[in-house]
């Protein structure tokens, strides 16, 4: 029995310690709390004002520093209103953007000056008036540049004599003025051959004005010469500065340039293609009566026949020039011609195929336009006339093209085609056998049915036009 016992009380005892040591691990797993309640309760008070004061101190700490304030764009954004109003701006700009990458460089140039030019907020109010009508004359006008051309007479039989600036009794009633500028292989035959068809076929004494630059000049030498010793003739050789030409007439090729070139940068956007209309400045003016030809002229008569022809002008007459012998007008007067079916302008200067049985087709001439390759020019009439001077105003020109409704792309040759439409007591009519033009190019585009009647010329053809680089014919 006693035996028995002991074996109970240490059964129990191993019992009590496996059970205690069982809820120490039940308590640890599930953070049960230990029975003394009150020892516990002390330790989490004493902790909690521990946190307490710990919370409370850092809440201070960050109220004493100063919080950085918001950006106004996220207080712009945090109404609805206020979002869309934003991206409408965007819209907005974004559509100027395209539209200011889509405009004309001439529009966008002004609207660049308009809004960058602090000039303009400086102007009085008579200055304003004078940007905005610049043909009002100033009250001081500006200073034009000094011309000095170079006169030379070339001799056959000797090197060339320079002449200074003044001719030393050496004069002629022949006066033939070129460009020769911007030298190429082309431009070298083209003059070469213009040279030599005029000193072959003619007998009179020239003088040729040639406007060119310091690059070309020397070409321009070296023909000459040759073909002068060729056919042992005496020329009168003048030498123009090309730049100073240019700055002589660029108030009458900015007034021009943007009604008759395609684009400001384009090649007939140059000033010298409106040198015709303001010649009478450069040219001395001891000269009465000249002629402007382009270099791809070439002779088949003698040039004293052409100036026969300043004897055939009326009183009111200035300019003399062939009719343009393509349908280029035609295509330009699309418009005009769509309002006025009936309308001559744009016509071919002879009658249609289906007219030609019509007795009296003969003086139903239309008027095709004008061709610039050959301008006979009457100086002293062209600065005497106050009439054609105020046809070069700007607000003229801009009344003219609108009427008809008109863009070119030819240069003064368009300002011709116009002047001698609406003013025709201005220009003589020259015949087309003085200015054969052989281009074919409007043929091959769109107009190959009609080319024909505007393409024809009929008589002893005298002088070719090689335009459009077009082979002249043996």
């Amino acid at each position: 029995m006693f035996v028995d016992v002991s074996y109970n009380r240490c059964a129990s005892t191993d019992f009590e310690m496996a059970k205690n040591s069982f809820k120490t691990l039940i308590s640890q797993k599930h953070k049960t709390f230990p029975a003394d309640l009150n020892m516990y309760g002390m330790k989490c008070k004493s902790q909690l004002l521990e946190d307490q004061e710990n919370v409370t101190l850092i809440i201070n700490r960050r109220n004493s520093i100063r919080q950085k304030p918001k950006s106004w764009t996220w207080t712009l954004l945090r109404c609805r209103w206020q979002k869309k109003l934003v991206l409408l701006l965007i819209f907005i700009c974004i559509c100027v953007l395209i539209v200011f990458a889509n405009t004309h460089l001439l529009v966008r140039g002004n609207i660049i000056s308009a809004f960058l030019s602090s000039r303009l907020n400086k102007l009085s109010h008579p200055e304003k008036q004078e940007a905005r009508y610049p043909d009002t004359q100033a009250t001081t006008p500006a200073v034009p540049p000094v011309l000095r051309p170079t006169h030379y007479l070339l001799n056959y039989s000797s090197t060339q004599l320079e002449l200074g600036a003044h001719l030393n009794g050496f004069s002629s009633d022949y006066n033939i003025f070129v460009i020769y500028t911007r030298e190429n292989y082309h431009l070298n035959l083209k003059f070469d051959l213009f040279a030599h068809s005029l000193l072959k076929h003619s007998s009179a004494q020239l003088h040729l004005h040639v406007i060119t630059d310091n690059e070309s000049q020397t070409s321009v030498f070296e023909i000459l010469q040759r073909q002068i010793r060729r056919f042992r003739r005496t020329v009168i050789y003048t030498i123009y500065d090309v730049k100073v030409c240019s700055s002589i007439i660029q108030d009458i090729a900015t007034k021009l340039s943007p009604y008759f070139s395609s684009t400001p940068n384009s090649y007939y956007s140059d000033s010298l293609f409106f040198l015709s209309l303001g010649l009478h400045r450069i040219a001395d003016r001891s000269l009465n009566r000249a002629i402007l030809l382009d270099c791809d002229i070439v002779f088949r008569s003698d040039v004293r026949l052409l100036f026969n022809e300043f004897d055939n002008f009326l009183p009111h007459q200035l300019y003399g020039l062939a009719p343009e012998l393509t349908p280029v007008y035609r295509h330009i007067l699309y418009r005009y011609r769509v309002r006025y079916p009936k309308t001559s302008f744009g016509n071919p200067y002879y009658p249609m195929n289906n007219e030609m049985g019509n007795q009296h087709s003969h003086i139903h001439h239309g008027y095709p336009g004008l061709n610039s390759g050959v301008v006979l020019l009457l100086l002293n009439r062209i600065r005497n006339s106050k009439s054609y001077l105020e046809k070069l105003t700007h607000s003229e020109v801009h009344t003219l093209v609108a009427k008809y409704s008109f863009k070119g792309h030819l240069g003064d040759q368009d300002f011709f085609t116009l002047l001698g439409y609406e003013y025709p007591n201005l220009i003589y009519r020259l015949d087309c056998i003085w200015n054969r033009q052989l281009c074919t190019w409007w043929k091959d585009h769109g107009y190959s049915d009609i080319f024909d009647a505007y393409f024809r010329c009929e008589g002893n053809i005298k002088m070719y036009h090689g335009n459009c680089n077009t082979r002249i014919p043996e």
